[in-house]
């Protein structure tokens, strides 16, 4: 018995450790081999030993909600796809993908099997995100570079080849400032992971962290100039303030300073003071490559012929799908776009494409539950815990929609699948601690 508990809580501190891992992601790694599969594996040894101590008998109460559920057939779908699949390698490789975003997702269930639990888990999570702040905060104002980033020197260290800095051309005009990638391997990914964080920060009840996180994560994100990201964020504050706050003329006011601001930005790039000229000749060049006005390295291009390829070999398929990493081996088979991208760089179309009309409406109605009972939850719970968690996460998961295209594909993004389990835990105690 005394074995059994210890034997609960270690792997109890190893979850924890796994979703940490998961938010450290690629930061601690060498090649493709990351902290998260280390832990990852521990963690699957003692689920073996566990389900031989229950003599081979499964606990399925994780299970019992449908938006659980709904993972399971996905995964069983594209399981099934491998029969059909282009690329039996590049489908086993997707299967992999897939299957470490579900056990994180099930992982975060499984461990929040109470508000206290919750709690514990975003605290240790909080932990890792503010790191990861001040980590692309120094990024984005100085010479300073995580090791294992697109951009540092000594990612060649790590099994990871570094690329050139000067294809992001003129839009970042500081000679010392370069796009910060935080615990990422590069820019998107972290514009991803603030998009998904920022609204604990504005839904935070206390000013100090509100304000401080809110400005330092809204930096993060202006810095990465990440077109899709920057869309989230806008989504993010329009809807904080009009179905969180419910100031409308809040909101207007604030379009109405944004436009003053960029429009005095305009009048001093004619100023004599170098420095006031150079930064307002930046912030005009950002505004240009986030409307779309400046497309560096053909990026918007090349992004619309992945798509026209993807769309064209699903037609093809009548609607059943290339099935699981089906995008990548018919873009191989085509050639790469541009001479080196093979990824959709559209998560949405992506799961059109291999995974067909079948789990693209099952992603579809699973995405507006989750939005619908967490916005039904901040309204309704009493616990306060539960209403800040449910009011962040209903933006989070909304302006992760087009936030997600600034991916070359997020089903490898393990921030999403953390979301994802944390929005169906509250879902889920919500239940419990119910009016």
């Amino acid at each position: 018995m005394i074995i059994n508990k210890l034997f609960i809580v270690n792997k109890n501190s190893i979850i924890l450790a796994l979703l940490s891992s998961a938010i450290i992601g690629v930061a601690i790694s060498f090649s493709d081999f990351y902290l998260f599969h280390l832990i990852l594996s521990i963690l699957t040894i003692i689920w073996i030993y566990q389900f031989k101590e229950n003599k081979y008998r499964l606990n399925l109460d994780i299970f019992s909600d449908n938006h659980a559920k709904a993972l399971l057939v996905v995964l069983s779908w594209y399981l099934l796809s491998l029969l059909w699949a282009p690329s039996l390698v590049l489908g086993l490789k997707y299967m992999f993908y897939l299957i470490c975003g579900i056990i994180i997702t099930f992982s975060f269930i499984y461990f929040s099997k109470n508000i206290e639990d919750l709690n514990t888990i975003f605290k240790v999570l909080s932990f890792f995100i503010t790191i990861e702040i001040i980590i692309a905060l120094a990024e984005s104002f100085t010479s300073f570079r995580m090791p294992i980033s697109s951009y540092s020197s000594f990612a060649i260290l790590f099994g990871k080849d570094p690329i050139n800095f000067s294809e992001f051309g003129d839009v970042f005009i500081y000679s010392n400032i370069s796009p910060p990638t935080g615990f990422h391997w590069n820019t998107n990914d972290l514009a991803i992971c603030m998009i998904i964080s920022l609204p604990f920060f504005l839904c935070s009840n206390k000013s100090s962290i509100k304000i401080v996180g809110t400005l330092s994560v809204t930096t993060i994100i202006i810095m990465t100039a990440s077109r899709a990201a920057f869309l989230g964020l806008v989504l993010i504050y329009s809807l904080y303030l009009i179905l969180i706050k419910k100031r409308v003329g809040a909101l207007s006011l604030a379009w109405i300073t944004l436009f003053i601001f960029f429009l005095g930005m305009q009048q001093l790039r004619e100023s004599e003071n170098p420095r006031i000229n150079e930064v307002a000749n930046s912030i005009e060049a950002l505004t240009l490559y986030l409307s779309g006005n400046i497309d560096v390295g053909g990026s918007i291009q090349w992004r619309r012929e992945l798509v026209d390829n993807g769309i064209n070999a699903f037609y093809n398929s009548y609607g059943l799908g290339l099935g699981a990493g089906g995008t990548v081996a018919n873009q191989e088979i085509i050639g790469p776009v541009a001479g080196r991208f093979t990824s959709m760089h559209n998560f949405w179309v992506e799961l059109l494409v291999e995974g067909g009309i079948f789990v693209a409406t099952i992603i579809s109605f699973w995405l507006i539950s989750i939005i619908y009972k967490l916005f039904i939850i901040s309204r309704t719970i009493t616990n306060q815990n539960l209403r800040y968690y449910s009011q962040s996460l209903f933006l989070s998961v909304i302006a992760f929609i087009p936030a997600a295209i600034a991916a070359s594909s997020t089903i490898y993004f393990f921030p999403m699948w953390i979301m994802f389990g944390f929005s169906i835990s509250v879902i889920l105690l919500s239940k419990i601690y119910a009016n």
